[in-house]
């Protein structure tokens, strides 16, 4: 099957949400969205789905 073991947190169309700890820095949490506009409210364990396309490396 296509897709098989990719999630939504490998997908460059996920954007994972943040929150402000302790004045100082921000931790990433579990729940993000897909920017595609049919497409709300994912985790980082979703299954892909047929819209994947894995996310570039960052440099460095």
């Amino acid at each position: 099957m296509e897709g098989e073991g990719k999630t939504c947190e490998t997908c460059k169309h996920f954007y994972r949400h943040y929150i402000h700890w302790s004045g100082k820095q921000y931790r990433p949490l579990d729940v993000g969205h897909c920017g595609d506009p049919r497409a709300r409210y994912k985790t980082i364990h979703t299954p892909a789905c047929w819209r994947h396309k894995e996310r570039e490396k960052a440099a460095g």
